[in-house]
């Protein structure tokens, strides 16, 4: 088991009963109310531009184990989450920088973007572009703060989540026409394949 804290992200693409019962609500509260090793906070919302998918974010102390006693709230959990989905979740675990990303869930709207880093991207190289695009956020109005870290074990293709806290979308739409933000973007969207951006307005 890895020592390093991670926060577990689970994408749920919802169907009616996500709005119309309370089976979400009921795994949080499962969750919260376990016995799991190495909880610590929880924040979840729906995707500001596309309200059908609910985003779960679960911070831990190190990577989340099962045991034979957290087994029947597991099983409770799973039971849950697949009466109120169309698809089988997926689940992210990544190591951010810094971390708990408090301030990023703490501010109104946060931006959180995935990206799958090419291959032959050199990844020393590719952590200065990282921070040197988050970096220059921190000194905009209306930014909360930033972190970033890449998928523990990921399945397949290298991933990377960054986060930022806002104020609003329009404060990050005009950070993006500053000279700074297209200066340090361009050479993290040459290290990447793809990503996809949304905002969640998180709650506990």
């Amino acid at each position: 088991m890895s020592n390093t804290p991670v926060t577990e992200i689970i994408t749920l693409s919802s169907n009616d009963a996500m709005k119309t019962t309370s089976n979400f609500q009921e795994a949080v509260a499962l969750l919260r109310n376990s016995t799991f090793d190495g909880l610590q906070r929880m924040y979840w919302g729906d995707r500001v531009q596309q309200p059908g998918i609910r985003q779960w974010f679960i911070n831990w102390d190190h990577s989340p184990q099962g045991s034979e006693s957290t087994a029947p709230t597991t099983a409770q959990i799973k039971k849950k989450l697949n009466a109120i989905v169309d698809s089988p979740p997926t689940r992210r675990l990544v190591a951010f920088k810094p971390f708990p990303p408090t301030k990023c869930f703490a501010a109104p709207f946060t931006e959180v973007i995935i990206s799958t880093v090419k291959p032959e991207t050199n990844l020393n190289e590719f952590d200065k572009i990282v921070d040197a695009s988050l970096d220059v956020c921190h000194d905009f109005k209306g930014c909360y703060g930033t972190a970033w870290g890449y998928v523990v074990d990921p399945e397949g293709a290298n991933e990377v989540v960054l986060l930022v806290g806002w104020e609003s979308p329009e404060h990050h739409i005009a950070f993006m026409k500053t000279e700074p933000a297209m200066r340090t973007t361009a050479p993290y969207v040459e290290g990447v394949q793809d990503s996809t951006v949304f905002y969640v307005q998180t709650q506990e």
